[in-house]
């Protein structure tokens, strides 16, 4: 099996960085406890209200997530699993708000060594966030 190249561009990392931190902050200023958050359809919306808010923000700057559906879907999915269900389930998960961070900054970080998993990650999640730029719109002009 061949090697395959990536170009990753360090200032758009930056951006989805940006944008996977916001919406981290959204979701744990915000969230109130695992029994308001009990069912599926109040996870959703609570979801899909973060994400959105994170989406105005960014809109302000140039930069359109909203239409991106599977970007949503893999927040969506992520934190279902990863901090919703855990929340709910499990006491002994680190659900706080410096163990996220920690990891979406380390994925992100592009200047350090990185082991196959992070690397797959983050090169998963850049190509998620790169269908939301427009071919023709260089979002390095954006910024």
């Amino acid at each position: 099996m061949a090697n395959q190249r990536y170009i990753i561009v360090k200032d758009r990392v930056e951006i989805y960085k940006d944008f996977t931190l916001n919406l981290l902050y959204y979701i744990i200023d915000y969230y109130q406890d695992p029994v308001t958050f009990s069912t599926d359809e109040v996870i959703k919306n609570y979801f899909n209200w973060c994400f959105n808010k994170v989406c105005d923000e960014f809109k302000k700057e140039g930069i359109d997530f909203s239409s991106n559906n599977t970007l949503r879907e893999y927040f969506y999915q992520f934190y279902y699993h990863q901090f919703f269900k855990l929340s709910n389930n499990e006491a002994t998960h680190d659900s706080s708000q410096a163990f996220y961070e920690k990891l979406w900054k380390n994925i992100f970080e592009i200047d350090k060594q990185k082991n196959k998993s992070s690397i797959n990650t983050l090169i998963e999640i850049y190509n998620v966030f790169d269908t939301s730029v427009s071919k023709e719109k260089n979002i390095l002009e954006i910024v």
